[in-house]
């Protein structure tokens, strides 16, 4: 239990924080405010450093309240008894709980108070699933992702123009806020480092951390390849696949990285089929390697998170015949979009490995070539050149 007075400084001086916070605009921001209208609870959830609290801060300073961060060191005595006068300081504004899970039993209070104030939480995806979260909130919640920054964003935070320039720039950089603001892209190991010993390690006690990050560095360093669970066994020396499996599982929930299933309406095939691991941010693929050809993935990389965020990570998938699309875009198992991703085409002999797996798709899907670079090839009837930057520009 803490002290009345010591809980109204920490108050008051995180409070303080926020007026004085340089806060840069985010697209997700709008949903965020508009949430506010409603009395389920708000949820941030996403990777390390991606903007929860800056997004948390925005809403403090729109929407007043009580915001209160639970990684600040004078709030390890607090327990749930403290809650109550935490919830008097509102004053009729909200509650806005910063890495709440660091709070055993939040859950219950959460659920007591939220029908008469709103409340809002965030807290990386695997932490806030180690609670009772799923179970005592179910059905009470507003849940919003928070991902690194997209293209658009980055052009706001560094105030730059549309440009195949500035693209190049944010494939350096890609989407981490504070390495976008400083340009210290050494930042990137230590929040790998992170992501696995405070969020992966802890939560499952895994034994073997070591085997746990030389997976998580080869799938990072292999992104958009496909690999099967047998495969990883044999490179990282593991016995068992079901321990991949359920590696690969761990490192998903902590959002550092996704894996997509090959297209089948099958249910079965698809999850016997090979998969391709994506990086949360593409920066983290440049851990394990520095192959000048990574470039290319890392587009690619870019692509898959565009989509993700505009369809849902399950409605995406890679489809394989016996060429292979990079990605294709199903709702309901009903295939409507279809995109291979080339960083430049410079010949004709790979103009023509790009198109054909576009080709072997049924007429009815839309297809479409994503380039960097200019494209001074004609396409055939049926399939649409679009430029990476013009696509990933839009600010809406």
């Amino acid at each position: 239990m803490l002290s009345a007075a010591l809980l109204r400084r920490v108050v008051e001086e995180q409070r303080e924080l926020i007026l004085s916070a340089k806060i840069k605009p985010r697209k997700v921001a709008k949903k965020l405010e508009e949430s506010m209208n409603f009395k389920e609870v708000t949820v941030l959830t996403g990777v390390r450093r991606s903007g929860k609290t800056y997004l948390m801060y925005h809403l403090a300073k729109e929407f007043g309240g009580v915001y209160i961060n639970f990684e600040d060191e004078r709030l390890m005595g607090f327990d749930l008894s403290d809650f109550e006068r935490l919830y008097a300081l509102c004053e009729g504004g909200p509650l806005l709980l910063d890495e709440v899970q660091n709070i055993p039993g939040w859950e219950k209070f959460v659920r007591r108070i939220h029908e008469k104030t709103k409340v809002v939480v965030s807290g990386s995806n695997s932490s806030l699933l180690n609670s009772e979260f799923t179970t005592i909130l179910t059905g009470r919640t507003l849940t919003f992702d928070i991902f690194p920054l997209d293209y658009s964003e980055f052009l706001s935070f560094k105030e730059l123009r549309p440009s195949i320039q500035s693209f190049e720039k944010y494939l350096d950089l890609d989407g981490f806020p504070r390495i976008v603001e400083t340009e210290r892209t050494d930042f990137i190991r230590e929040y790998f480092n992170m992501i696995i010993y405070k969020d992966v390690l802890p939560r499952f006690n895994l034994k073997y951390g070591q085997s746990l990050k030389d997976l998580a560095v080869y799938l990072l360093s292999n992104v958009g390849k496909p690999f099967s669970y047998r495969s990883l066994c044999r490179l990282l020396g593991i016995r068992h696949e079901m321990t991949v499996k359920e590696y690969v599982k761990h490192l998903e929930s902590s959002y550092l990285l996704f894996t997509i299933q090959k297209f089948y309406p099958s249910f079965r095939i698809r999850e016997f089929s090979p998969k391709k691991s994506y990086s949360v941010d593409p920066l983290l693929a440049r851990i394990g390697i520095t192959d000048l050809s990574l470039r290319s993935r890392l587009l690619e990389n870019v692509i898959y998170l565009h989509l993700i965020r505009l369809f849902g990570k399950d409605n995406v998938y890679y489809s394989l015949k016996k060429r292979e699309v990079d990605f294709v875009v199903a709702e309901g198992l009903k295939p409507s979009l279809a995109f291979n991703v080339a960083y430049s085409i410079n010949d004709s002999k790979t103009l023509k490995r790009e198109l054909e797996g576009l080709l072997e798709l049924s007429p009815s899907i839309k297809k479409y070539l994503v380039t960097l670079y200019p494209l001074d090839f004609d396409l055939p009837e049926g399939i649409t050149h679009l430029s990476a930057v013009e696509m990933l520009a839009v600010k809406g």
